[in-house]
This record gives C-alpha cells, structure tokens and sequence, in this order.
C-alpha cells in the first residue's frame, strides 16, 4: 500500500472452493484443498507485509468465511468484522454499500464472490499500475487480492474513485 493514499479498499475474491455435494446449497459450499492451501499462503503473505487492515466486511458464504479465517490471526485484535449476506447474493451495489458502511476506517478488507468483485474493482478504479491492470485482465482469479487506493474517505465512494495499486496472488 502507499502513502500517496488516505485509503485503501483490499478486494479479495475467496479461494477456491469445491463443488456443491448432492443436499448442499451454493451458500455451504467449503474450499477445496488448493483454496485452503491458498488461503494459508495469503495469510503468511499479510503478515509477512504488515498489511494494514482497520475493519472486514466478509460474504456469508462459507468458502468466502473460510478464506478469511487464517488471515484473522495477521490482523489487528480490534479490527471488527461485519458478515453480509449481501456481498453473496447481490451485485456490485453492495460492495459499494459495505464500504461505504465501513465508517471512518482508512483501510477495509472486503472478502467476496465474482462476478461481483471483478466487476467492483473495475468500476471502481478509473486506472491504474500496468501490472495490476494486467494481472487480472482476463478475470480476476481465486484467492486474488486487489489493492486500491483513494483519495477520499470510504463514506464517498463512487465509480471511478480509485486506483488500482497491486494484485497479490497467494
């Protein structure tokens, strides 16, 4: 992250997951064992770089819950975590509106599903460093994690706000 920004928004896309078993809703859903192994490797990666975390707004879905629970050992003790239905089941609007609702935090982690935060972080971003707009051109893969930054607080949010900064992959 830099400090040309006031704020950062970190866009994670859940690792990957398994397929539904005969019964299971899409929602119960858990990782398979390249997403764990993934999600573990993105938690050493944030502690290995401090990556600064203020508060969480996470999917419902249990793969999107399970991705975020090794990096919650890395973060702050105080950083809270809000659980969202709406970040499974509707579009880029409740990205929008989870960071929004986020209140005065200068760097907020949203774990999510695509399409929605491939479509999130496009409309959000008006540009961007060469590498990150290349590394997801073709889609935004599981367990990616977009950085971008903005000039202005999270309660202002809009299209086009931000800039692409970094995509890491576990």
């Amino acid at each position: 992250m830099t400090a040309r920004f006031a704020h950062h928004i970190l866009i994670l896309r859940h690792a990957h997951s398994s397929w539904a078993r005969p019964g299971e809703r899409d929602h119960q859903r858990p990782l398979d064992d390249r997403g764990a192994a993934d999600a573990e490797r993105l938690a050493q990666i944030f502690a290995d770089e401090a990556l600064p975390v203020d508060a969480v707004a996470c999917s419902t879905a249990k793969r999107a819950v399970d991705t975020l629970a090794p990096l919650l050992p890395t973060l702050s003790q105080r950083v809270p975590v809000a659980y969202a239905d709406e970040l499974y089941a509707l579009g880029t609007e409740a990205y929008f509106a989870a960071a929004k609702d986020a209140g005065d935090v200068g760097n907020l982690l949203i774990v999510g599903h695509n399409p929605m935060v491939e479509d999130f972080t496009r409309s959000l971003c008006d540009s961007g460093e060469e590498d990150a707009i290349a590394a997801i051109a073709g889609g935004f893969p599981t367990a990616a994690l977009a950085i971008v930054g903005l000039d202005r607080p999270l309660a202002e949010i809009a299209a086009k706000s931000g800039r692409l900064l970094r995509i890491v992959r576990p």
